[in-house]
């Protein structure tokens, strides 16, 4: 697409700097995605409002069941180019072939912090055969980037992944760790972001890290919605300076959601 000029553009070339950094601190090669622009809606306003209070979101919906999917069923169960909502467009998805564990480092923090330890593979494990797709909204810069990640989990897996993260987040078990990162550690504090009104078990929270770059002064926060659909799990994510208050935009969680049960049946 076309690039952005002006102040815009300045975004758009720190961007992959900041994305680096967000490998960095993790201790891993993650790609994160990013926030919403100023038009996010008053849900998604709400919903980090509410995480910045530390406010515990609800238990959800009730447990549904559902085979997983795998292969084209479930790259046809992503958000697909008809369906998104205008001004926003989407990369080409990818898929990955082999499973990719915590690294290293991040797992030796894992077995430190148990009580983090779902919130970590939740951000970094990738299962095998998950399929991935960036959307954009608007410029093609980090605030307007949204990762969303689909996978068939083995058996079981699905719901106790799910609780296990719901405990770690919404029971107050992980509020943050330190990572190793090579350079003395960074701090990641883990809040609670609330998704009222979900037809499927869902878990929302935020991570902020001091990233120490000049266009981030107040470090920079991932926003994560981790959600259930029988054996299948979908994980959004977006992020941006945290002084943006960056949100997931509900105009691609509520048809992705939608879309997945509807593959699942």
């Amino acid at each position: 697409m076309t690039g952005p000029t002006g102040p815009t553009a300045r975004v758009a070339r720190v961007a992959p700097a900041i994305l680096a950094l967000l490998a960095l601190t993790a201790g891993c090669a993650s790609s994160p995605s990013p926030s919403p622009a100023a038009g996010t809606s008053s849900a998604a306003a709400s919903t980090s409002a509410a995480g910045g209070d530390h406010a515990a979101p609800p238990p959800g919906a009730a447990w549904r069941p559902g085979a997983a999917l795998s292969g084209e069923p479930l790259a046809t169960a992503l958000l697909p180019d008809a369906d998104l909502p205008p001004g926003s467009t989407a990369e080409a998805p990818a898929v990955a072939s082999t499973a990719t564990a915590l690294d290293p480092k991040t797992e030796a923090a894992a077995q430190q912090h148990p009580e983090c330890a779902p919130v970590l593979r939740a951000m970094f494990e990738r299962p095998a055969g998950s399929v991935r797709r960036w959307y954009v909204t608007g410029n093609n810069v980090l605030a307007n980037r949204t990762q969303i990640d689909v996978a068939g989990l083995a058996d079981g897996l699905s719901r106790e992944r799910f609780e296990a993260l719901r405990a770690a987040v919404t029971g107050g078990g992980c509020t943050g760790l330190r990572l190793d990162n090579g350079s003395g550690g960074v701090q990641l504090t883990v809040e609670p972001v609330p998704w009222p009104g979900l037809d499927v078990p869902a878990v929302g929270f935020q991570v902020r890290t001091p990233t120490g770059a000049v266009t981030s002064p107040g470090g920079l926060t991932r926003v994560y919605l981790w959600a259930a659909v029988g054996d299948n799990r979908v994980l959004f994510l977006t992020a941006d300076d945290t002084a943006h208050a960056p949100a997931l935009r509900p105009e691609l969680v509520t048809p992705q959601l939608k879309r997945l049960v509807a593959a699942v049946g």
